[in-house]
This record gives structure tokens, C-alpha cells and sequence, in this order.
């Protein structure tokens, strides 16, 4: 009997082959999420389609193999175990389409003017009512009668649950569309209801974010095989390498800065970008995060909202110089050789001064800055756009036009 990991592994191959584009640290992202959310059917169905589908135009391919890999149960199916294929009779327990089910196979076909044996000889008037002929009844016949009966009633109420799954199937399925169409969606173009939506699709890319970037981390820690130490102790052993030296390499420790801008419609990226790297907290050694509009402020989420230290006024005119200087002063203790600064902004500064000096100099005092900027590439450096100045100082300029591609970009920062 093949294994959950075998039919995993099958089940992967077969989209390969259905022309769906999946990567090795997807699939072992795919066997993780499997372990994560259990082998409950319709769990598993969305944990496997959340890992390994990018694009909707696969949906039908995955479904169609993960039917074919992981069929559903007979009662999902409306059939009863002990009589697949056969239609259940609620009437005598057995029988099929077409069939008189009061006509068993072993017994030669009744005649008018024979009785059958083993049935009940015919009634005239003189005889008692139905009522009292089911009280005279065997026991092994009443027994074999509400056998029937729950046989029956357990057929009808497969049909039942089998149709409600069903349906909520169709509902989870138009869930999940929905939640990859928002995770497609541009920043710019959202509304407050699907910034809402997209706080219900920032769970999975959280847990796959924390998942991706504690894997690297551990790869970190790890270091490079010592191929001279393992060959002298498989000498030691009479040739067998039994274990894998490895150089000693200190435990790799980042501090992130993070700068959100919660001006204009940029305000959306700022916030959801905070939202996930405090999902994935627990990866970095330490974690400062400021928001600003036309000066600094702490950040922090509470209970899933955004609370800053102090208020800012939403409505005020950017001046991400004035920023860069506040960020300046205080740079003791916050930006060390271990701090990587991640700014998440539109680059549009009201054509004040955008203080790039100010940039360089944090760039060379810390250990890297990007820029992810949710703007359309096509309207940098257009208007009051001073994205190209900052972009000469930064180490990267990456765009985040989208979840997808925000994620994207955080994995790479870290």
C-alpha cells in the first residue's frame, strides 16, 4: 500500500506532467503544509493548492489530479461500504435499478397458484389487519425488516451530508479564487473592503514567509561541509563516512529596520507589509518598525491594528527628508553593522528636499537599505517622484506592486 508521502510524490509528478510549473522548495513547502493542516480531505485540498498553485489557469488540473490521487471516501460518494456499485433498496435492504427487489436470485420466479416458499400465505377477509399480521411476525423477521430500515435511512443520510460538502466545497473553492485574485491585485488599486480581504490572504503567506526564511536562517547556522575533517574521520572508521563535518560558522544575526509610508494609496502596502514581517518576528534577532508621513513614528501592531507613537496626521504633505534627518539622530543603537533598512514608500516627496545624502551615509553605516516601492515602474521618476535619486543610494530598488510580489521581496531582503 503506498504511503501519504508516495502519493505526495505522484501527485506532484502528475501536475508536472499537466504542465504546472512547481519547484523542489515547493513541493517540500507542499509536505509541510500537508503535516501543518492534517489529512482531513477538504484541509489538505486547499493546504496542497495553497503551496503549489501560482496561477488560477492550473485550478483545474490540480483538481482533477487530487480527485484522482485522493479520492473520497465511500461515504463522500453516497455509497453505502457494504454494497458499492448497488443501488440500496429502502424497501428490503438490497436490489438494483430495474430489479424487483421481492424477487431474490436463488428462488425460481412465483406463481399465481403457488405460494412462494417462505412468504406468507394470501389473506381473505376473514383475516386480521396488517397491524396485528406484524405483531405475529418472527423475531429473525422483524429483525431483518429494521435492518432494512437503518440500512435505508443511513443511504438517505449519506445522500444528505454528501450534498452538503458539496456545496461547501463550491463555497471554499470560490473563497480561495477570490483571496488569489486579491493577492493579484495591485495596491493602488484597493478599497477599503479588499484591504480587508487581503488581511484574510496574509495568513498563508505569513506561515510560508516564517517557513522559507527559517529554512534559510537554519541553512546559516549550518555552514559549508569541512571536507578535509570528514575525509580523516572516515579514515579513522576504515573508509566509511559515516558523519559530515562541518566548518564552525557563527549563527547568522539580523536587525531590521523597517520605514512605511502611510501617505496616499501606499498607506495599503505599508500596512500589510507590517503585518507580515511581525508574523515572522521570531526569525530576526530584533525587529524596529517606524511609519511616517511628514515626520517619524514608532509602529507596532496590537490585536491586528496599527498603533503608532505618536499619532500622525494621515492628511499631512510627505517630506521623507525631514524623515531621513529625525532617522539620523537616531541612529545610536538602532543602525549597526547587522541592521538591514527596509523602506517601503512611493518616493514622492512634495518637491521638498529629498536629503539622498542622508540615505548614502545610512547605507554605509549598516549593513544594507532597500527600497520596495508599490508604485506602477512605469510613473517612477515622474511628477514630484524622487525615487531615482534614492535609487542611486539604496543597494536595491525592488518593486511591490502586489502580495505576490511583496512577499517576493522580503524573502529576498532577508
Amino acid at each position: 500500500m503506498a504511503t501519504l508521502r508516495d502519493r505526495l510524490v505522484g501527485f506532484i509528478a502528475a501536475l508536472r506532467t499537466a504542465g504546472v510549473r512547481i519547484s523542489v522548495a515547493e513541493s517540500i513547502d507542499a509536505m509541510n503544509a500537508v503535516v501543518a493542516a492534517g489529512i482531513e480531505r477538504r484541509r489538505m485540498h486547499e493546504a496542497l493548492a495553497a503551496a503549489l498553485i501560482k496561477d488560477e489557469a492550473d485550478r483545474l488540473n490540480f483538481d482533477e489530479s487530487f480527485s484522482r490521487f485522493f479520492a473520497a471516501p465511500a461515504r463522500e460518494r453516497g455509497e453505502h461500504p457494504d454494497n458499492r456499485g448497488a443501488q440500496v433498496s429502502a424497501a428490503s435492504g438490497r436490489g438494483r435499478p430495474g430489479e424487483n427487489p421481492s424477487i431474490l436470485d436463488d428462488q425460481p420466479p412465483h406463481k399465481p397458484d403457488q405460494p412462494r416458499e417462505g412468504s406468507a400465505p394470501e389473506l381473505d377477509d376473514s383475516s386480521p389487519p396488517r397491524q396485528l399480521q406484524s405483531e405475529k411476525k418472527s423475531p429473525s423477521s422483524r429483525r431483518k425488516d429494521s435492518e432494512a430500515d437503518r440500512k435505508g435511512d443511513h443511504h438517505e443520510r449519506g445522500d444528505s451530508e454528501s450534498r452538503s460538502e458539496s456545496a461547501a466545497s463550491q463555497i471554499d473553492a470560490a473563497r480561495v479564487a477570490r483571496l488569489r485574485t486579491i493577492e493579484r491585485m495591485p495596491f493602488e488599486k484597493f478599497s477599503d473592503l479588499q484591504y480587508d480581504e487581503a488581511r484574510e490572504a496574509l495568513a498563508p503567506l505569513i506561515r510560508r514567509f516564517r517557513i522559507r526564511l527559517g529554512r534559510r536562517l537554519r541553512l546559516a547556522r549550518t555552514g559549508r561541509i569541512d571536507f578535509r575533517r570528514t575525509i580523516r574521520a572516515g579514515l579513522q572508521r576504515g573508509g566509511a563516512f559515516l558523519d559530515l563535518n562541518f566548518r564552525a560558522r557563527r549563527p547568522r544575526h539580523v536587525d531590521l529596520v523597517i520605514l512605511a509610508d502611510l501617505s496616499g494609496s501606499v498607506r495599503y502596502a505599508a500596512q500589510l507589509m507590517l503585518e507580515l514581517i511581525a508574523g515572522a518576528r521570531g526569525c530576526f534577532r530584533r525587529v524596529s518598525s517606524f511609519v511616517y508621513v511628514d515626520h517619524l513614528a514608532e509602529a507596532d501592531f496590537e490585536q491586528g491594528h496599527l498603533v503608532m507613537t505618536p499619532a500622525l496626521d494621515l492628511y499631512a504633505r510627505s517630506d521623507f527628508g525631514r524623515v531621513l534627518g529625525e532617522l539620523w539622530t537616531r541612529r545610536a543603537g538602532l543602525l549597526t553593522r547587522a541592521t538591514i533598512v527596509v523602506i517601503m514608500g512611493d518616493g514622492r516627496n512634495n518637491l521638498l528636499p529629498p536629503r539622498a545624502d542622508l540615505v548614502r551615509e545610512i547605507a554605509r553605516t549598516c549593513r544594507g537599505v532597500v527600497w520596495l516601492n508599490p508604485e506602477d515602474p512605469a510613473r517612477w521618476g515622474t511628477g514630484d517622484s524622487a525615487i531615482k535619486q534614492y535609487a542611486r543610494e539604496v543597494n536595491a530598488l525592488v518593486p511591490s506592486r502586489n502580495l505576490r510580489e511583496l512577499q517576493a521581496a522580503l524573502v529576498r531582503v532577508a
